[in-house]
């Protein structure tokens, strides 16, 4: 029976409710915490005890020291300015603007960016280390130039009216030009920087229209503001655009405010803005080129009109959670600059019904491209000229290799740096038309960059695989194919200067008087730039790139038939994918809703494992072998991957023990039984969130991002970027990346453009494969993310992903396979889409591609999922992942589901799983001790005893309070009666 309450009563209550809140805090702050161990230790210097990391080029015998550190992060620094130099890009220079000359150095900085840049997104990666990071006024000041003072206090003092979001351009508000700012502009008019910044990140996508109805790569208001004052001002010498952004803006908007120069410099990380600097004074020749297409509307892409979100209809059935959204791809292999070239030269010939409206966003009638394309792909500036000839172009049939070899002739003042890009063009014939195999008229095929002295020419040779230049037929052949006919081939500046060089070639008088640049600018092509190549066959041949180039066993033919939307939906909702066949009747319309039949919803269900009737027991299988010789982790340094060795050495281990390298805690714990030391994981693309362990123990490096690093279209820059990166890693004591990052660039809005480097699948593949090579010649394992069909942000967590076989395979396959398949990499990382419905982390396709048809012998991880719907442990081991992300729940999930089952098959893959972990980190810098260094505790770390400590402390404390409440308010053990006799008593 309750008794009255009391005062004390109240406040043992009060304390109980304060302990259950504060139990709370701490028991979800511990649950984090564990989850995020490997990052905890790594900042406080205690994992990966015992292992030892070497072999830095900036010591005489490769050992990390304080003084080493300090020669590293001056030339870290360095190459950050160094890559922003070579991959900033001068997409526009009236009348030579730029270079600026020494007496050019009075100027004014405008716009936000100006003192507050976009230096990278905000997804995992590297922090700032403030006091040395470089804003562009930073830059300039430190260049020379007296930079107008008066505008940068304004700036300064006035409030921000909007945040800088994916939706608001966060510019300051117009009212901060009055007439006595515009005063001081006089006595600073040589040049008026004005810096447009745009900002996504992980998570969220750029919005294509914003709550004002403006396109989010539109100038906006503010910004036309700060344009309208420079030119009413009348007071400045030269109008100078920095792009601040990794998203092709919209630029059709130059002449009307008199802009005089535009250069892009993307997001140049925390240090890298004055190698950008160095570009406008002129110590740099530009020799950057753009990675995106940068288009008048940026919704005229037809991937716009499938972009974003769009929700299933599930009528009579109960939604699949995680189920509810897809988006198609229903523009097909027509992504970037391979829609607007291939729609201009079918314009040209007059074919296809290319000049149609379908599509035209920013042409007065009908469709043209120079209306619509502002700066093509592959397109930059240089302050000389060059001139390409193609000297020779050869196939070689026993490599499957064609050659051109390309002399480049400076007949500038100026020394620079040619971007040497060959492309090229396969004929579309009728039995493509017949068989919906989709052509671009131009595609890239390599590139190569070269020093040209000013007056003096230099040859350069470009190797391509001949498998580029096939097609894939999903429908006929169901494999790759190789056309009968000519092929053309051409190197130039851009996309469309080497396609006006093709047709030169291939058509001579009747496109005399047709060609254009992208200014609208009647051209004749180069066809000294250009050659032809007769395919030897007369018929379509379907055999000669059947078999996988890196697995001869390995027939290539469909796999992803239910990534096709066709493949699920009832026919009346079927789509047709964009053809150049015809323009006006395929142009994709937005496919709002499916409507879910029983097919697709058993297909939305990733629930569905089951043991095989014919599985292995796990009595099949020797676990917690005692060897007559024990071996250790370190012994199995440079064993390799199919020696039988490494059955005798997992034997070694119990399942709980396997078990331990299959989670992720930011990092992967030690395995006392084998010394096998803990190490840390870190993202990501745009630098390591980390600490270094040497010198002033600084945060990581933040580079200037991908995009950057694509834009040098430099094979040397790009596999320095990787082993930079790698020092970086070495000093940081870190043996596993997430990055880099390779999906590919869909639309111009994608959250994640700052990771990743291109619109193109083939410039991804080479500076993907050259980053991860350069992660590994540091003892890096790179991780490659996210594999694949991961283009957007929108619901990228359950989304289905809708695309068919030949767009997969040339375009988003394409530029993983340089880094996973041609190259060294050890690491990739699944996206958290699903291909089709099938989640990408229990994709069997992906088994497939990685480990049959390119070989592929690192390990697989998923993206950071923790327990969904969607998503099914033992599903995804099954499919080949071999670790899961952030997640060490999932691993003791599975060895329940194995004890409890006796599911020997689970078993093995467990076993298999572990291979390829110990595998690649012994690839890793990890594998840098002797055996007998190797001693390792499975101790808890010390800040996990504390925590732990503090869950029973405060368990004790809200227990106490409970019993004290309970005891004050039912009972009389605290009464004034027995309190009393308590007292007689004593």
């Amino acid at each position: 029976m309750k008794k009255k309450s009391s005062n004390k009563s109240g406040l043992w209550l009060g304390l109980a409710g304060s302990a259950v809140l504060l139990s709370n805090l701490v028991y979800t702050g511990t649950a984090i915490a564990f989850q995020q161990e490997g990052e905890i230790n790594h900042a406080l210097g205690i994992e990966g005890s015992g292992a030892t990391y070497g072999g830095t080029e900036f010591s005489e015998d490769g050992t990390l020291t304080d003084d080493s550190y300090s020669k590293y992060i001056k030339a870290a620094y360095e190459f950050c300015e160094q890559e922003e130099a070579e991959g900033s890009v001068l997409l526009y220079n009236k009348n030579n603007a730029l270079p600026l000359s020494d007496s050019e150095r009075n100027v004014t900085a405008f716009g936000r960016g100006s003192i507050d840049p976009v230096f990278r997104s905000t997804a995992g990666g590297s922090s700032t280390n403030k006091e040395f990071q470089q804003t562009p006024v930073d830059a300039l000041k430190g260049a020379g130039f007296n930079v107008n003072q008066t505008v940068l206090d304004a700036y300064n003092a006035a409030p921000v009216t909007e945040a800088r979001s994916v939706s608001s351009v966060g510019e300051y508000d117009s009212s901060i030009f009055t007439s006595a700012l515009e005063k001081s502009y006089a006595s600073y008019g040589d040049v008026a920087f004005v810096t447009l910044s745009r900002f996504a990140t992980e998570g969220n996508d750029l919005a294509m229209t914003n709550d004002k109805g403006k396109r989010m790569l539109e100038l906006d208001d503010n910004e036309k503001a700060i344009f309208k004052s420079i030119k009413d001002s009348g007071k400045f010498n030269k109008t100078v655009v920095l792009l601040n952004s990794v998203f092709a803006l919209e630029m059709d908007w130059l002449e009307e405010y008199d802009v005089d120069a535009v250069l892009w410099v993307g997001n140049p990380g925390f240090y890298g803005m004055p190698g950008a600097i160095r570009v406008v004074t002129g110590e740099v020749n530009p020799s950057g080129h753009t990675t995106a297409t940068f288009a008048a509307n940026s919704l005229s892409a037809p991937s716009a009109e499938n972009f974003g979100l769009h929700k299933y209809d599930y009528g009579t059935y109960a939604p699949r959670e995680a189920g509810e959204n897809f988006v198609s791809y229903n523009e097909g292999i027509y992504v970037g600059y391979r829609y607007y070239e291939t729609r201009y030269e079918d314009t040209v010939l007059g074919q296809g019904n290319a000049d149609s409206a379908a599509g035209a966003k920013a042409s007065a009638s009908g469709w043209n491209y120079a209306d619509e394309v502002c700066f093509p792909f592959g397109y930059g500036l240089s302050y000389t000229t060059y001139d390409y000839h193609m000297d020779n172009f050869e196939y070689d049939e026993a490599s499957d290799t064609f050659k051109a070899t390309v002399t480049v002739s400076n007949t500038g003042a100026m020394d620079g740096k040619a971007s040497v890009q060959l492309y090229g063009q396969s004929p579309y014939t009728e039995y493509d038309v017949m068989n919906g195999v989709e052509k671009s008229s131009i595609q890239l095929l390599g590139y190569d960059k070269i020093d040209v002295a000013a007056g003096t020419s230099e040859t350069v040779e470009i190797d391509v695989p001949g498998y580029f230049i096939a097609s894939y037929d999903r429908i006929g052949a169901k494999g790759y194919i190789l056309d009968a006919g000519d092929y053309y081939f051409a190197v130039g500046n851009g996309a469309h200067d080497a396609l006006n060089n093709v047709l030169a070639l291939k058509c001579g008088a009747d496109v005399e008087g047709k060609l254009t640049d992208e200014a609208g600018n009647v051209v004749a092509g180069n066809t000294e730039a250009a050659a032809k190549w007769t395919a030897p066959n007369t018929e379509v041949d379907t055999a000669k790139y059947s078999k996988s180039r890196y697995n001869s066993d390995v027939t290539v033919t469909n796999t992803f038939d239910d990534a096709d939307v066709n493949y699920w939906v009832d026919d009346n909702e079927k789509i047709t994918y964009l053809s150049r066949s015809d323009w006006d009747a395929t142009y994709p319309t937005t496919l709002e809703k499916i409507t879910v039949n029983s097919k697709l919803y058993d297909g939305l269900n990733m629930q569905t494992y089951v043991k095989a009737a014919d599985a292995k027991h796990v009595s099949d299988f020797k676990l917690g072998v005692k060897l007559d010789k024990k071996i250790d982790f370190i012994d199995m340094k440079g064993v390799a991957f199919d020696d039988p060795k490494w059955d005798d050495f997992l034997s070694q281990l119990t399942l709980s023990e396997l078990l331990i390298n299959m989670g992720d805690s930011k990092g992967i714990k030690a395995v006392k039984a084998v010394n096998k030391p803990g190490c840390t994981i870190v993202d990501g693309p745009e630098g390591m969130n980390g600490q270094f362990k040497y010198g002033d123990r600084r945060n990581c490096t933040g580079w200037a991002t991908l995009p950057i690093v694509g834009a040098t279209w430099d094979h040397d820059v790009q596999t320095r970027f990787g082993q930079m990166y790698g020092e970086d890693a070495l000093y940081a004591s870190i043996p596993i990346a997430y990055a880099p990052g390779a999906d590919t660039l869909r639309s111009p809005y994608s959250g994640r453009t700052s990771e990743y480097f291109s619109e193109d699948g083939v410039l991804s593949y080479y500076a993907a494969k050259n980053v991860s090579h350069g992660m590994r010649t540091k003892g890096l394992i790179g991780t490659v993310k996210h594999f694949f069909l991961n283009e957007q942000e929108a619901g990228r967590q359950g989304i289905s992903t809708y695309a068919n076989e030949q767009a997969i395979r040339e375009i988003y396959m394409r530029a993983f396979e340089g880094s996973l398949a041609e190259g060294d990499s050890l690491g990739v990382m699944t996206a958290y889409n699903r291909i089709g419905v099938m989640y990408a982390a229990a994709s069997q396709g992906i088994q497939h591609i990685l480990r049959d048809e390119w070989k592929y012998d690192g390990y697989i991880i998923d993206d950071a999922l923790t327990a969904s719907a969607y998503s099914s442990a033992p599903e995804m081991l099954m499919a080949g992942n071999n670790i899961f992300c952030l997640d060490t729940a999932r691993p003791t999930a599975i060895e329940k589901l194995i004890n409890d089952t006796d599911d020997g098959d689970l078993l093995q893959k467990v076993l298999d799983s572990n291979r390829y972990m110990y595998y690649i980190m012994l690839k890793s810098s990890m594998g840098g001790a002797d055996a007998e260094e190797i001693v390792v505790s499975d101790a808890a770390p010390w800040w996990q005893i504390l925590l732990r400590v503090l869950d029973v402390t405060v368990i004790a404390l809200l227990v106490a309070a409970i019993v004290m409440y309970v005891l004050h308010t039912y009972t009389k053990v605290f009464s004034k009666e027995t309190v009393g006799a308590l007292g007689k008593q004593n």
